[in-house]
């Protein structure tokens, strides 16, 4: 691995605004077809070779965002050249079974079945090393924060207002508590209790590593919640949108469950896009504003360890 330019954050906000000074310039590129119904309608809308030209173009802008990633990053960027192609691919088949008016019919999502073919190679083939650090999910993510950043106006957030910070606080302070009484009940050492509380009830496995790093944790206990962090994480993205529609929630409400309930951002984002763009917006939302009390809860938590 080469030594990274900048942080991966920094490089991220970076990206971000370089796709956005782009846009702004006029670099936009026109949205791919997905949607058929029939086999004459696959082979005659989107597997045309004028759609497939605009795939292949907005896989060329992606690429070159990527590969600059790789480089900014100091992660290999021949591995990115390499593999990054065919997650694209494997990215635009999720898209086009989604796309499908009989599994529409269903609220079947791209996100689902990315996930699912994700699952399967994973699981399925022994992928090399390169391989996997090239995928970067979490370093995609915050770009396409950064990029959502852009489309939640500031009205948005006003009217979402004092209550839903509020919210975000309460629920941080309330699960915080409870998960650390049921820790200390089911007689948990301390150090993975304040990492377990600290990832359930904020911002997952960043508050995990956050925490770990406040109080010098193990790093096996640390691997640990991490793990079980992501394990919940995936059916609570899945199943937690249909049950909210099964509930008869609305976007704004389901948006705040999820943002609240979730652990880890990118699964925030994946969830509020299986409901549609207000719950997105909602959720993105109340997930920010509980990942900015992270930096109060780890120093409160290193002082609160340090006089205990």
């Amino acid at each position: 691995m080469n030594k990274s330019i900048i942080p991966e954050d920094w490089a991220v906000v970076v990206l971000g605004f370089l796709i956005i000074i782009l846009s702004l310039a006029g670099v936009t590129l026109a949205v791919p077809e997905y949607n058929w119904a029939t086999a004459s309608e696959l082979t005659g809308k989107v597997l045309t070779g004028a759609n497939l030209l605009t795939i292949a173009l907005q896989l060329l802008y992606v690429y070159i965002i990527a590969v600059l990633g790789a480089a900014l990053t100091g992660k290999s960027v021949i591995g990115v050249l390499k593999a990054f192609p065919f997650i694209y691919m494997l990215t635009a088949l999720a898209l086009i079974i989604a796309g499908n008016a009989t599994v529409k019919e269903y609220n079947l999502e791209a996100v689902i079945f990315s996930l699912v073919i994700g699952l399967l190679i994973g699981n399925l083939f022994k992928l090399p090393k390169w391989f996997r650090e090239a995928l970067a999910s979490e370093f995609y993510v915050k770009i396409g924060l950064v990029l959502l950043g852009t489309t939640i106006i500031f009205g948005d957030i006003l009217k979402a207002g004092s209550l839903g910070l509020v919210q975000a606080l309460l629920v941080v302070l309330s699960v915080w508590y409870f998960s650390y009484w049921v820790c200390k009940r089911l007689k948990i050492d301390d150090e993975l209790t304040m990492m377990l509380s600290s990832a359930v009830s904020i911002c997952g496995v960043s508050a995990a590593i956050a925490t770990s790093g406040a109080i010098k944790g193990d790093s096996k206990k640390l691997s640990l919640v991490i793990s079980l962090v992501l394990i919940t994480a995936v059916p609570m993205m899945i199943f937690m949108p249909y049950i909210a529609k099964w509930l008869g929630l609305s976007q704004e409400v389901t948006g705040a469950w999820l943002g609240g309930s979730i652990d880890t951002t990118g699964a925030v984002v994946a969830s509020g896009s299986l409901v549609g763009e207000t719950a997105l917006k909602i959720s993105t939302i109340v997930k920010f504003s509980q990942n900015v009390l992270l930096g109060v809860a780890s120093f409160a938590i290193s002082v609160y360890w340090t006089y205990t």
